[in-house]
């Protein structure tokens, strides 16, 4: 049963629908965005695994390399992206964020490409508008899950959260 208040999330047509089975029913309502990278070379790499069941593991959105949205988890589900984890003392993360994933190599000489920050900018602002998710509550894997995990490594959180701050304002 979910705690939130809010109504259902539409997602936008613009996103691409590739449907994962790794998810189940959120717990808490959302209060946090992670962001991530999928430390793969390619997109249609990361799609192919994120969406079998033997993985375990998914997104609530993947953004590519030129800026395509593909949604995995509808985000008023609980998907499976942070692992062993916590945010301001609250662990199991999963329960109260959605994961937003930057396809990226994550090996510190990949860049993320201006088309893709952009993009992830936008649904990051679409997803904190309609939860009511403030700018600091954007945070980074390695941030939830430190000594474990690294992504998004080539992302300046603070420039992101400048970048969705803007969009809000609009």
């Amino acid at each position: 049963m979910s705690t939130a208040t809010h109504a259902a999330f539409s997602l936008p047509a613009s996103w691409q629908w590739r449907p994962s089975p790794n998810h189940s029913a959120r717990p808490a309502r959302v209060s946090a965005i992670v962001l991530h990278a999928d430390a793969s070379s390619r997109v249609a790499s990361s799609l192919d695994w994120i969406r079998r069941a033997e993985s375990k593991v998914s997104y609530h959105v993947l953004i590519g390399r030129v800026g395509e949205v593909f949604a995995v988890v509808h985000p008023d589900r609980m998907a499976w992206h942070a692992g062993v984890s916590s945010l301001d003392g609250v662990s199991h993360v999963n329960r109260f964020s959605v994961g937003v994933c930057l396809s990226n190599r994550n090996d510190g000489v990949e860049q993320h490409p201006g088309a893709q920050v952009s993009a992830a900018a936008d649904v990051c602002a679409i997803l904190c508008r309609h939860y009511g998710i403030p700018v600091d509550r954007l945070v980074t894997h390695a941030q939830v899950a430190p000594g474990r995990k690294t992504d998004p490594i080539a992302l300046d959180l603070a420039e992101f959260r400048e970048r969705v701050t803007a969009r809000l304002a609009i």
